[in-house]
């Protein structure tokens, strides 16, 4: 459970995640009030909830 809350509470634009449901996004932007808006398709963004996030899948790119 210690180890869901990192990985839910490190979260950046960017990574690639898996929900509970088995929906698999990039995050666009964290809001607030425990939720995350996931880019799940070219145009379409949907609102989960940061908890229903399963696991990372990967980090985006850092250029040198």
């Amino acid at each position: 459970v210690k180890e869901h809350k990192l990985m839910v509470s490190a979260l950046q634009r960017g990574d690639e995640v898996i929900t509970s449901g088995g929906i698999v996004g990039k995050v666009e932007r964290i809001l607030g009030d425990d939720r995350v808006d996931l880019l799940i398709s070219e145009n379409v963004t949907v609102q989960v909830v940061q908890s229903t996030i399963q696991g990372l899948l990967s980090k985006p790119e850092t250029k040198k």
